[in-house]
């Protein structure tokens, strides 16, 4: 349930069919060390929340406008979509993974409990 999305128009078109489901995007870049340590952990978190659809949205040169004009600051950095607006932004760390994995929890619409996930040092789960 982790769609790569480079385009502005693949990313709109995602939104805007998400309906009620929650849509938790992960902006990135394949340099950025933190953006690395913290995939298996974001990846396992997909895997706990089938119900919820995650992007994966990476720093490109050819697509360095979609991330210019949904204003993300920095990398790794995520934003929560809940019935197609956006209710959360917030920078990814090891340290605020906890509160970004509480966060996917309280929007998702999921009845089964999930399991803790959190980043350790290293990126290891």
């Amino acid at each position: 349930n982790v769609r790569h999305v480079e385009s502005l128009s693949d990313y709109k078109s995602i939104i805007a069919k998400s309906g009620d489901k929650t849509v938790v995007v992960r902006f990135y870049a394949k340099w950025c060390k933190t953006c690395k340590s913290l995939a298996p952990a974001y990846y396992k978190l997909a895997r706990l929340n089938p119900g919820v659809t995650f992007l994966d949205v990476p720093v490109l040169e050819t697509n360095a406008s979609l991330h210019q004009g949904l204003g993300i600051p920095s990398v790794p950095y995520a934003y929560i979509y809940y019935k197609g607006v956006l209710v959360e932004e917030m920078k990814m760390s090891r340290q605020r993974f906890p509160t970004f994995v509480s966060k996917v929890k309280m929007y998702s619409r999921e009845t089964s409990p999930t399991p803790p996930v959190e980043a350790e040092e290293g990126g290891q789960l």
